[in-house]
């Protein structure tokens, strides 16, 4: 049972005057909350808790009246939504000023069109936040990060695709059980400052990743970043017995190589025996019983099915 249904929050400006949130459902079933405006909330602006197919869009919130680049974003805090139930939506959404802009921990939800440039994570905010219990269910699409992350905790079934990141903004993947299993983070841009800031990192500060399943990361586009991909492909030509493709600085995931396919092209008509001898540290060797004119093209991936 809810206790409520079939309700619609449209066109209203709330202002908390910091001594609460703003909006609260709480076990509710088919909610609209458009065109609202919500601000100088201290905890939450909009809450949604248990019940399922609550739908926010076109609305705004923060916590702090700001276009960026405030004085006081250090101080950010609260946050401006906060989904605990299932089979929501968050559409064409702002977050301009909070510490966290949306917090997820419910299933199945959908955030598309969202701009977070709440506290940006050099100072300590999160644009999204993706946390336990639960699979995460989750997917993110055509939205703007402007210097602010995605943190998801061991991502099961997360989809991020079609979004800008800006400033160094990024995807961190953080081992609280150490799993990572369905995930796709493809077709997005990434503009960073040239520091040599990964697109996606690892947090494994409370456990490695021991359980990694179907994670496919690539067709991103990169600038002043460094790209992470969980397939890639290498080339190497020279006159030798032995060759290295050191996948290291692209691979995600370190020490970690499930499947490799490689050809030897030789060069006149040498017919060498050749064998692949090692994969550790994402680096591939491939030998040959002789020295070879030859070209070798190397194929890694990190997340395919055990």
């Amino acid at each position: 049972s809810y206790n409520y249904e079939y309700i619609t929050l449209k066109n209203l400006l709330l202002d908390s005057n910091f001594r609460g949130g703003g909006i609260a459902i709480k076990n509710s079933l088919r909610i609209n909350i458009d065109n609202c405006y919500i601000t100088h909330f201290s905890t939450t602006g909009i809450l949604v808790q248990s019940g399922h197919e609550t739908y926010i869009r076109n609305t705004f919130l923060g916590q702090h009246i700001t276009a960026g680049g405030d004085k006081h974003e250090r101080d950010f805090s609260g946050t401006g939504i906060s989904l605990q139930g299932n089979d929501n939506a968050v559409t064409d959404v702002v977050i301009f000023s909070a510490d966290i802009g949306i917090l997820v921990t419910g299933q199945a939800n959908t955030l598309s069109g969202v701009h977070c440039y709440n506290k940006a994570s050099g100072f300590g905010g999160t644009g999204i936040y993706l946390k336990l219990p639960g699979l995460t269910q989750t997917r993110i699409v055509n939205s703007y990060m402007d210097y602010t992350n995605i943190v998801a905790e061991d991502p099961v079934q997360l989809h991020i695709s079609s979004s800008f990141f800006l400033g160094d903004a990024g995807i961190v993947l953080k081992s609280v059980n150490g799993i990572v299993s369905g995930l796709n983070i493809v077709d997005n841009m990434f503009s960073g400052l040239n520091k040599g800031v990964d697109i996606v990192k690892l947090d494994q500060s409370n456990s490695p990743f021991n359980q990694i399943d179907q994670v496919f990361v690539a067709r991103n586009v990169v600038r002043g970043m460094n790209i992470k991909v969980t397939n890639a492909k290498m080339s190497l030509l020279g006159n030798e017995t032995s060759w290295t493709a050191d996948f290291s600085k692209v691979l995600l995931f370190p020490n970690l190589v499930k499947h490799v396919v490689y050809s030897l092209s030789a060069n006149g008509n040498t017919f060498p025996n050749h064998a692949l001898r090692n994969v550790s540290q994402n680096r591939v060797v491939i030998e040959t019983d002789e020295a070879v004119n030859a070209n070798v093209f190397v194929t890694v991936d990190q997340g395919n099915a055990s």
